[in-house]
C-alpha cells in the first residue's frame, strides 16, 4: 500500500508575502502615522479616498484576488492576509477587506459562473472602484443567516428589492453593493447600483468608530440577477469565510502594533531610576503576549494558505483562526494598555482606536460562539450548549 502524504501547507511567511508587507508597510508609515488616524476618525469620514487610491491603483492591490484573465493580478489570499497584516497594523481607513476581499470574492464567483454582469464590475474593481457585500457585518459564512430583502421578478434577469440590512461594512463612494435576497423559495444574488435614489444609506454610530457601517435601505430597487438557488448562496458562504480567514490576519497586525507600542514605552519610561522594562513582572507579562502573538500568525498564516493552496480543511482553518485571533487581540491591547499605565487610557493616545477595533471584530463574520458551532459541525461533534443561569 502506498501513503501518500499531502504536501505540508505553510505557517511562515514567504519571501512574496514579506516583499507586499515591506511595500505596505513603507507607504502607510509615511501616510497613516498615528496623528492622522486620531485626526482622521475626529472628521467623521469613512474612507480616506486618496490613500485607497495609492494603496488600491498606485500598488495595483485592489486587483490581488482577481484573475488575470479578469483583469487583476491573479495573487492569493495568501498575498492579500500579508496586505491585510499592515492594514490592520495601521488602522487604515480604506475598504480593502470590505470590497477587495469579501465584495471582490463574491464577485468573482458569479463571474466564473458566467455573469457577464459581475464580470463588467470585477475589471473596474481591479482598477481602485469600491463595491460592498450587503450583509451584517456579524454574518457568519456557518450561521446560514436567512436575507431580509425580498425580490421580485421584472425581466429574465432583473428583480426588484426591498428591505433593509442593518450594519453593512464598506458602503460609502461604492460603485455596487452585492445583495442576497429571497425571492419566493429561492436564493438569489443581485447586483445593484449604489447611487440610486432608492437606496437609502444611514450610517450608525458604532463602538468602533475606525470601521463604519451602514443600514441600507431599499425601496423597490431594480437589481441585475448574478446567481441564483446554490451558486448565489456558496459565492455568500465563500465570501464571507474568506473575510473571517483574513480578518484574523488584520487582528495579529492590531497584535503587533500594541506589543510594539509597549515594548517602546518600558524602555522609556523610567520609575526609581530606571526603565519599567526591567521589572519582572512586566517584562514577563510582554514576553507571554509574544508568545501569544506568533500562535496568531501561525493561525491567521495557515487559514490564508489554505484557501490559496485549497486545501480541503480551509473552512477549518478559519473557524480556529478567527476564534483565536479575535481573543488574542482583544487580550494584547488590554494588556498593553494597562502596561502604558494613565497614558494608556487618555484619549489623545491611539491605543483606544486599537481597542475598539479588537473588541469589534471579535464579532465581525461572526462571534466566537458561532464559530465553534460552525466547528462543532464541521468535525461531527455535538454542537456547545450554553450553560444555564440560575437566578
Amino acid at each position: 500500500m502506498t501513503i501518500i502524504t499531502p504536501p505540508p501547507v505553510p505557517m511562515v511567511e514567504d519571501s512574496t508575502a514579506q516583499e507586499v508587507r515591506a511595500t505596505v508597510r513603507s507607504l502607510l508609515d509615511a501616510r497613516c502615522t498615528p496623528a492622522f488616524r486620531l485626526e482622521f476618525v475626529a472628521g467623521g469620514e469613512d474612507f480616506d479616498n486618496a490613500l485607497w487610491s495609492a494603496l488600491s491603483r498606485d500598488l495595483g492591490l485592489a486587483g490581488l484576488l482577481i484573475p488575470e484573465d479578469l483583469g487583476g493580478a491573479g495573487a492569493s489570499a495568501r498575498e492579500s492576509a500579508a496586505v491585510v497584516v499592515e492594514l490592520g497594523r495601521a488602522l487604515a481607513p480604506v475598504p480593502y477587506l470590505s470590497s477587495a476581499v469579501v465584495a471582490t470574492t463574491a464577485l468573482v464567483h458569479c463571474a466564473r459562473n458566467g455573469s457577464s454582469a459581475a464580470a463588467d464590475v470585477v475589471a473596474r474593481l481591479a482598477d481602485g472602484a469600491i463595491a460592498a457585500l450587503a450583509v451584517p457585518a456579524t454574518q457568519s459564512f456557518g450561521d446560514g443567516a436567512e436575507p431580509t430583502v425580498r425580490a421580485t421578478n421584472t425581466g429574465e434577469e432583473t428583480v426588484v428589492l426591498t428591505g433593509t440590512v442593518k450594519q453593512v461594512i464598506g458602503t460609502a463612494d461604492s460603485l455596487a453593493l452585492v445583495v442576497p435576497a429571497r425571492r419566493g423559495d429561492d436564493l438569489v444574488l443581485a447586483l445593484v447600483t449604489a447611487d440610486t435614489p432608492k437606496v437609502r444609506a444611514t450610517r450608525r454610530t458604532n463602538v468602533d468608530s475606525t470601521r463604519p457601517t451602514r443600514d441600507l435601505g431599499l425601496d423597490e430597487v431594480s437589481g441585475t440577477v448574478i446567481a441564483t438557488g446554490v451558486e448565489a448562496g456558496d459565492a455568500v458562504a465563500t465570501a464571507l469565510e474568506t473575510g473571517a480567514a483574513l480578518l484574523a490576519s488584520e487582528q495579529v497586525g492590531i497584535c503587533e502594533w500594541a506589543l510594539a507600542q509597549a515594548t517602546e514605552y518600558l524602555t522609556v519610561r523610567h520609575q526609581f531610576g530606571r526603565p519599567i522594562g526591567s521589572y519582572q513582572t512586566l517584562r514577563h507579562r510582554a514576553a507571554h503576549l509574544w508568545i501569544d502573538i506568533n500562535h496568531a500568525r501561525a493561525a491567521a498564516i495557515y487559514a490564508a494558505s489554505t484557501l490559496a493552496d485549497a486545501v480541503a480543511d480551509h473552512t477549518i482553518a478559519a473557524v480556529l483562526a478567527q476564534t483565536y485571533c479575535g481573543a488574542t487581540a482583544l487580550r494584547v491591547v488590554e494588556e498593553t494598555i494597562q502596561m502604558h499605565g494613565g497614558i494608556g487610557f487618555t484619549w489623545d493616545h491611539p491605543l483606544h482606536l486599537y481597542l475598539k477595533r479588537a473588541f469589534a471584530d471579535t464579532v465581525v463574520f461572526g462571534d466566537a460562539e458561532v464559530h465553534k458551532s460552525t466547528l462543532a459541525r464541521l468535525i461531527g461533534l455535538a454542537e456547545p450548549t450554553p450553560n444555564p443561569v440560575h437566578v
